[in-house]
């Protein structure tokens, strides 16, 4: 098994992959490549696609590949300012829970439309992510298909990136599975039921507006986000790792594990200041800033409940990054 090495990624890149799924060699096979799924790199580990459960994020540190699966990493031949890379970024998380759209997507292998609706599927998502910022990859980003992006002449193969998956990871990923997998569920069906109450919903950025202009739905969109679990889905990891956001018991921690985990873990705090410095999880800031000034102007159960899901984000990443500047501080010069 193998999978992509997030240490040579930056924010933007494009991975695109294959599996050995029949519709994966039927896409291989309709546009003569090797690889049939696009994927957008937004940080930290994480990647945002367009599935049949719509657009959502995934751990891709978690997701392995059989090694006679073709995986790759690509970035512009350009170095594209920050304030552009985060705009992309940007636009496809505003895309989150855009429905999938089957048809256009077949479609895009032939060739034959040219403008296309505001559903996605992979390809033309990352596609249109870059064109959001006048950079366009593709010649149609409506339409690209993963054989477009992986043939751009605005794009260049990022060289060793993928690695082969040790048994202890795979062992850990049986154990403890992929908490995003368990996020995805809760999404998509915290949607369907804000889709059956207000059909006019698309992605999740759609429901403030709406409720602006309509706060006669706020208690029915309220208990859709309370029944969905979406709003406490971050209990997991907390749960699970209660020693990434307490400096004693981090440091406890770093004292029961052997020489290889010590420096593991090292690298662990290291790689989290280094996301932090990078603002990968400025958004959160941004969306608890947002909904601060709609709930002043608004006070609907629905943004108070968001306000204070993104607040306790906010608040338990600075216990993280605290904790991870602590052990550094102490066992950071550690001899190897």
């Amino acid at each position: 098994m193998k999978k992509i090495d997030t240490s040579k990624l930056k924010k933007g890149d494009i991975i695109l992959s294959t599996s050995t799924a029949p519709e994966s060699l039927l896409i291989r096979t309709a546009i003569r490549s090797d690889i049939s799924h696009a994927m957008l790199y937004v940080a930290n580990g994480s990647v945002m696609d367009s599935t049949g459960e719509g657009v959502q994020a995934r751990n891709i540190q978690k997701v392995f590949y059989d090694d006679d699966c073709a995986l790759y990493a690509y970035r512009p031949i350009i170095d594209l300012p920050k304030e552009e890379i985060d705009k992309v970024v940007k636009y496809i998380r505003s895309e989150t829970g855009a429905p999938y759209t089957k048809k256009e997507a077949a479609a895009s292998i032939l060739s034959l439309s040219k403008s296309g609706g505001k559903n996605q599927f992979c390809s033309r998502l990352v596609a249109r992510a870059y064109a959001s910022v006048g950079f366009k990859i593709t010649d149609n980003p409506d339409f690209a298909n993963p054989a477009d992006i992986q043939n751009s002449s605005f794009l260049k193969e990022i060289p060793d990136v993928v690695l082969t998956v040790t048994a202890e990871e795979e062992k850990s990923l049986a154990e403890h599975g992929d908490t995003t997998i368990g996020m995805r569920e809760k999404t998509s069906n915290l949607l369907t039921e804000l889709r059956h109450i207000a059909p006019a919903i698309r992605v999740l950025n759609d429901v403030e507006p709406f409720l602006l202009k309509n706060p006669q739905y706020d208690t029915e969109f309220a208990n859709a986000y309370q029944n969905s679990g979406y709003l406490t889905h971050w209990e997991i990891e907390v749960e699970r790792f209660p020693w990434r956001y307490d400096p004693v018991a981090i440091a406890q921690f770093y004292h029961t594990i052997d020489d290889e985990g010590k420096e593991a873990l090292l690298d662990y705090c290291r790689e989290t200041i280094r996301h932090d410095s990078e603002g990968d999880f400025q958004h959160w800031e941004i969306n608890a800033t947002e909904l601060q000034k709609l709930t002043a102007m608004m006070p609907l159960e629905t943004f108070k409940l968001n306000l204070q899901l993104y607040l306790t984000l906010c608040f338990n990443h600075k216990r993280r990054v605290d904790s991870a500047r602590v052990l550094l501080q102490v066992y950071g010069n550690r001899p190897k």
